[in-house]
């Protein structure tokens, strides 16, 4: 589950479907709920195949606390097991792509590039720590230094540099202005994320029937701003026929659900993550999706993942806070931007979207751009081109 997990699974398919021999080297599966999978426990090391794909995992500490300290700690495990199951797993690689963040896999890509004379790809998926000095999750002057000194070193490493927005590209740019980097942006697969119609046994299921359905799935981390989610439903308690469905997990959701009780927010439902090839059935009960975090700068490249696979279903969306996303909402006109953290604002585009006459052209405009645009597969195939023929050159 993830948009990063989901992303690479379709490139690593991509690879397969071209008839490269693909390893993945990732974790015993933890996310997002920060306990390891019942199927999963008491390994070290646990191979499978998924759909032709070698899938190596390697153990991890898991952590379940906010703290800077532990959250290094669980990424420099990882770190140190992938090498070590890694380099004993895996003879030879023509190329290794790593995804970043966090900072200390990046170690582990570099030696396995140097040991088996592979080309190194490095992709950035967001400012990473520009996030943690803005959040004050990580203060220290000094540790920020060392990690952007690391970003810089393992760019100028790399034979290819990646990246999921045009924001984070130009921060490359930036940075290394003799680099030129690949826009590998996140998307849907239109043939798994289409219209569809609930069937009454989902809207019984989840007791939505004759509501007007304001849904979220995805991350309750501590960048997604789910208690303004809350504080419209409180605003909106008085209207008896809308509902706020929260389908996810993350370290901030056992907070989300007190703050519900406390507020007798009747009106909102909270639910467990599902796998991703079952969420479209899910995300088919929502009459508007919200894609929702913090405005913060670091934040103001985003492109959530969750937004083309909403769009792709002809869902309407409610976009709170600016990024590369909500100017994807406005120029497609696919649905409403509330830009700021204000909850009255939030509550009043939900009545507008509710009542509007334009909730279907909204759907239809949002779809037709994905399959236009981001087509996941479209978008894998063409960085499998690319990546081959860097290999090719190198």
């Amino acid at each position: 589950m993830g948009a990063a997990q989901n992303r690479i699974r379709a490139l690593a398919e991509a690879f397969h479907r071209r008839g490269h021999k693909i390893t993945v080297l990732t974790a015993l599966p933890n996310y997002p709920t920060g306990k390891i999978f019942d199927d999963y426990r008491g390994y070290y090391k646990y191979k499978e195949d998924i759909n032709g794909i070698e899938v190596i995992r390697s153990w991890l500490y898991v952590h379940k606390s906010r703290s800077a300290l532990s959250s290094a700690l669980s990424f420099l495990s990882f770190a140190l097991t992938a090498y070590n199951v890694g380099s004993r797993e895996v003879k030879s690689a023509d190329l290794i792509l790593w995804e970043y963040p966090p900072p200390f896999p990046g170690y582990t890509a570099m030696k396995l590039a140097k040991k088996w004379k592979a080309c190194l790809v490095t992709n950035i998926a967001d400012l990473w720590t520009h996030a943690l000095e803005e959040q004050k999750v990580l203060r220290s002057r000094y540790i920020l230094n060392k990690i952007s000194a690391f970003e810089e070193r393992i760019m100028r490493y790399s034979t290819a540099i990646t990246g999921q927005t045009d924001g984070v590209l130009g921060n490359i740019k930036a940075r290394l202005p003799e680099s030129n980097p690949i826009l590998w942006p996140n998307g849907a697969d239109p043939d798994l994320f289409r219209p569809t119609t609930p069937s009454s046994q989902m809207k019984e299921r989840f007791k939505v029937e004759g509501k007007f359905v304001v849904g979220y799935s995805g991350l309750h981390g501590r960048n997604h701003n789910l208690k303004l989610l809350l504080d419209a439903a409180r605003i909106l308690q008085s209207e008896e026929n809308i509902i706020f469905m929260l389908c996810g997990d993350g370290f901030e959701k056992q907070k989300l659900i007190a703050y519900a009780r406390q507020n007798e927010l009747g009106n909102v439902q909270f639910h467990d993550p599902i796998p991703h090839n079952q969420l479209p059935e899910l995300l088919s009960l929502f009459d508007v999706g919200v894609v929702i975090h913090r405005n913060l700068p670091g934040l103001k490249v985003v492109r959530s993942a969750k937004l083309f696979e909403l769009m792709s279903m002809e869902i309407p969306i409610l976009h709170c806070g600016e990024s590369e996303g909500a100017e994807i909402v406005r120029k497609t006109d696919a649905g409403l931007v509330v830009p700021e953290e204000d909850a009255r604002k939030v509550a009043n585009a939900i009545t507008t979207i509710r009542d509007s006459a334009k909730l279907k052209e909204w759907g239809e405009n949002g779809r037709r751009h994905v399959i236009k645009n981001f087509d996941r597969k479209k978008i894998s195939m063409e960085l499998v081109e690319k990546l081959e023929n860097l290999v090719r050159q190198t």
